[in-house]
């Protein structure tokens, strides 16, 4: 046996029922956390899409937090924004503070020619689209954005231009995609059936506990207050057929100091001297301190 096993099984053996119990509770706990935990995520995405719940793909309305987009870069025309760029469907969209402009320049950090990255400014039904939306971003104007043909480093320079040539504040955003709804009913159903099977384990465990606790003190009520329980976990008494008992053989001091009768063990078919079953077997528990011995051996 490897010696991780026999470990493993020696810990078993000493943690017994207790480690039958910490176990089901860790499967239980992960069962809960997941279980309710897929149905509470999910059930507060629906709430939070709102009107903007699609069960397909889709995009956040203009009253949506989340319309702007996340925040992937924030600087000045100061700075240089040097960045791996993709073409994921997602939309890099590029806003000043209101009231300047800029011109957006992208260039390719590698040994390709040429860019393949281009800045598409909006036109005006576009920019009044974004700028007038509730998820704008307040003090910045939306300009356009970003085009990714190829995966590549690109390097973006932001440059004032008009009357007001200073230092403009930047914001580079990605847009977000909500979760599509399907998928979102598809999870909270594996996460009520999670908790499903998560009561069921509980249930069924608890069961199984309750009638082993039940099975045990049947065992112990079992024994009749007539019996005794031998070293080797045998049942003895007058109501035990084909058993160990006692019975009595006259008087004769030959357990000193314990008892002044003759006592044999008999099962049956053979009998055993009284202080040799005690030097072997040690003595039994209640020998000797019942009304019993002396009935018994008139059966």
């Amino acid at each position: 046996m490897h010696p991780m096993d026999k470990l493993n099984e020696n810990l078993k053996e000493s943690l017994g029922p207790l480690g039958k119990i910490i176990r089901a509770l860790f499967g239980f706990s992960i069962l809960l956390l997941l279980g309710p935990g897929l149905v509470i995520t999910n059930v507060s995405e629906i709430i939070n899409q709102g009107d903007d719940f699609s069960p397909w793909f889709s995009e956040y309305g203009p009253d949506h937090p989340e319309f702007a987009g996340d925040v992937i870069w924030e600087g000045t025309t100061d700075e240089t924004w040097t960045s791996g760029l993709t073409t994921d469907p997602a939309e890099i969209r590029v806003w000043v503070e209101e009231g300047k402009t800029v011109d957006v320049s992208i260039s390719t950090v590698s040994e390709d020619f040429g860019s393949w990255a281009y800045f598409e400014r909006c036109d005006v039904s576009e920019c009044n689209y974004y700028n007038n939306a509730n998820g704008s971003i307040p003090g910045y104007e939306y300009i356009g954005q970003i085009d990714v043909w190829r995966n590549r480093t690109y390097e973006v320079q932001f440059t004032s231009t008009g009357e007001n040539t200073e230092t403009t504040m930047i914001i580079v955003t990605k847009e977000e995609f909500p979760t599509p709804g399907f998928a979102l009913i598809l999870m909270t159903l594996a996460g009520t059936i999670v908790t499903f099977v998560a009561i069921l384990f509980a249930y069924y465990t608890t069961k199984e506990m309750r009638e082993e606790s039940k099975n045990n003190n049947g065992k112990k009520e079992s024994v009749s207050k007539n019996n005794w329980i031998g070293p080797d976990g045998t049942e003895s008494g007058p109501g035990v057929p084909e058993d160990w008992y006692l019975t009595y053989d006259g008087p004769a001091p030959i357990v000193e100091d314990i008892y002044d009768e003759n006592y044999v063990v008999d099962r049956g078919n053979g009998t055993v001297p009284v202080n040799f079953y005690i030097k072997k077997w040690g003595v039994p528990e209640g020998f000797g301190k019942t009304d019993h011995e002396k009935l018994w051996s008139t059966e």
